[in-house]
């Protein structure tokens, strides 16, 4: 049982002050916390009691912690509780339930925003930027609104004019972001910081971004993929741009002006490690050859390594390029990469029986044979798979390509009977160059031309089209090219498998290229700037925002779980941070959790204690 001081005992020291003074103790009705008559302090414990401060003639009242401190009576701790109103608003607030009935509530983003921006901080990216930048010395640090450009697209992309309302403001990025406002996230505050980047600068902090990351996760970089993309604008075709042009569009949109992308990945997890932007009108090739150097240097710079492997798909493939590959300045890169089976018909003549299975479960049901020939001017192995896999997935391509053309030349056909009974009069009648264009354009998809006859016969001044499939050349198709691939390498050391499993791997840059055109995370497009200045700064923080998700993908699945990066993005932007509001009176109170959150990503959020970003100190749901 306590025991209840004498009155006095406890009391609060220090008497009058310049802000007030204490008063006497609470008056209080009798109760089992004290003794049965008089005024007393309400204990909450032996020496925590509520005490009430005059100022300026209200009372405020406080809760006070006291103990001895060498043999004398001090103040441990106090609490400011209020006015005796919000004391009695409160306990009848908590009593009516309002805490259990909030008036409305709003979702904040957590679990996605909040991770890549802790992987951001401990990468140390935004110091990184601001040190390879100059500063501004007023608005938001230019690491800031690249970080948030970066987390941005990779959530949930956005123009730059609603950034700030429609995004930035239903995240628990504005507790992380205390600069932040809607000025310096406005379009004209993200152009301001835009404006202070350049070419070098960006190549500087992705090599230090890249580095880091290299150092920290032991990334493997004796083999690197790289590859070649483009991405459709919506300039205005007088819009002047150096890199906005019109090109051959890996989306087939010809009508738009394109931007090209080279990227240089890691095998592991997809990393991006290098990128550069390009006039959309430059093809594979000729890109190739402009980068090779580029490639070689910040290669060293990044990984200080000179035994590389560079691997690339046959687009690249030129005499010149092969020459500035193996040029030792600063040094000679290795190489694995593809030849078109037009270049190597003799070898595609090789009986399956010659074909030896690789090992290994990775590669399934595939064979290969391989030997030793000249390509480019050089000696190089030669490794050429069949894969039953590949070939099952093209016959039923070519099948589904045969029922169209077909379906086509048929309904063809019948047109052109109907011309010649009078039936269709109105449509310009075919020449033979025209029919002959009409033909063709059908058969463009890929084997078709190789599988289809045609004929085109005159009669009366009427053209007339017959077609069958020429049943030898679907064969001589099914058992010479379908489910061959032909990869060549200057890697004679390597076995078949290394060999086959490098080209195999260019699918991780095949991959980042997908991810970069999904409309839902990690978007490139649309690009909503129309300055090439811009662009590359667009096109920077589009590549920050996939290499934070590739090495976030990477910390999950050294946590043991293998998700893509959609799926892992899509776990974790299910988890929100809850502001509830409870309206009583005219006055609103504030409370907070976070939803229920479960499996990977509440692994994820404990191992990095990702709840430190929460607004207030929600009730975690476990």
């Amino acid at each position: 049982m306590r025991r209840t001081p004498s009155r006095g005992q406890g009391r609060p020291q220090g008497g009058a002050s310049k802000k007030g003074t204490w008063g006497n103790p609470i008056d209080v009705p009798s109760s089992n916390h004290g003794e049965s008559r008089g005024s007393f302090y309400l204990y909450v414990d032996s020496m925590t009691f509520m005490a009430k401060k005059t100022v300026n003639g209200h009372d405020y009242f406080y809760a006070i912690d006291k103990g001895r401190v060498d043999g004398k009576s001090k103040v441990l701790k106090q609490i400011y509780l209020g006015s005796i109103e919000k004391i009695i608003d409160a306990v009848q607030f908590s009593n009516e339930g309002g805490a259990e009935n909030p008036t409305y509530s709003e979702p904040l983003e957590f679990g996605a925003v909040s991770g890549l921006f802790d992987l951001s901080e401990r990468l140390g990216i935004r110091t990184i930027i601001d040190e390879c930048t100059s500063k501004r010395h007023q608005g938001l640090p230019i690491g800031d609104s690249i970080v948030l450009a970066a987390i941005n697209r990779a959530v949930c992309p956005v123009s730059k004019n609603v950034f700030h309302k429609s995004w930035f403001n239903k995240t628990v990025l504005t507790k992380s972001f205390p600069l932040a406002n809607e000025k310096n996230l406005s379009s004209q505050g993200f152009w301001n910081n835009m404006s202070r980047i350049n070419s070098d600068q960006i190549r500087l902090i992705e090599d230090k971004i890249v580095s880091v990351i290299v150092d920290k996760y032991g990334i493997r970089t004796d083999c690197l993929l790289f590859d070649n993309t483009n991405f459709i604008t919506y300039f205005d075709s007088d819009y002047p741009s150096a890199l906005a042009k019109r090109g051959n569009s890996k989306e087939h949109r010809s009508d738009l002006r394109i931007i090209g992308l080279s990227l240089m990945v890691s095998p592991d997890h997809n990393i991006p490690l290098f990128h550069e932007i390009y006039p959309g009108n430059t093809n594979d090739a000729k890109r190739f050859s402009e980068i090779i150097k580029s490639l070689k240097e910040r290669s060293l710079k990044i990984t200080g390594n000179t035994d590389i492997t560079l691997v690339f798909d046959r687009g690249n493939n030129s005499s010149s390029n092969f020459d500035m590959l193996l040029e030792n300045d600063p040094f000679s890169f290795y190489f694995v990469g593809g030849l078109k089976q037009n270049q190597c018909q003799p070898l595609l003549e090789v009986p399956s029986s010659k074909f030896i299975p690789l090992k290994g479960d990775c590669f399934g049901e595939t064979t290969a044979y391989r030997t030793i020939k000249e390509e480019y001017g050089i000696s190089v192995t030669v490794v050429i798979t069949y894969n039953p896999e590949l070939f099952r997935t093209q016959m039923r391509g070519i099948n589904e390509n045969i029922h169209k053309c077909s379906s086509e030349f048929d309904e063809l056909i019948h047109k052109l009977k109907q011309r010649k009974n009078g039936i269709i009069r109105k449509e310009k009648n075919y020449t033979y160059e025209s029919l002959d264009a009409k033909v063709k354009k059908i058969l463009q998809r890929e084997y078709m031309h190789q599988i289809f006859e045609y004929s085109i016969t005159q009669e009366d001044n009427f053209f007339f089209l017959s077609y069958n499939i020429d049943d030898e050349k679907f064969q001589n198709l099914k058992n010479k090219i379908l489910g061959k691939s032909i990869i060549f390498s200057n890697r004679h050391d390597w076995s078949a498998e290394q060999i086959v499993s490098a080209y195999r791997a260019q699918y991780h840059v095949e991959s980042s290229f997908r991810q970069m055109k999904d409309i839902k995370f990690v978007s490139f497009t649309p690009i909503r700037h129309f300055t090439d200045s811009k662009i590359i700064v667009h096109s920077f923080y589009c590549v920050l925002a996939l290499m934070l998700c590739s090495v976030m993908n990477l910390e999950f699945h050294r946590l043991g779980h293998k998700l893509s990066i959609d799926n892992m993005l899509g776990l974790m932007s299910e988890c929100e941070e809850i502001i509830n509001y409870h309206v009583k009176r005219k006055k609103t109170i504030q409370t907070y959790s976070l939803t229920k959150i479960t499996g990977p990503a509440k692994e994820y959020c404990d191992m990095f204690n990702l709840y430190k970003y929460a607004k207030g100190n929600p009730t975690i749901h476990q």
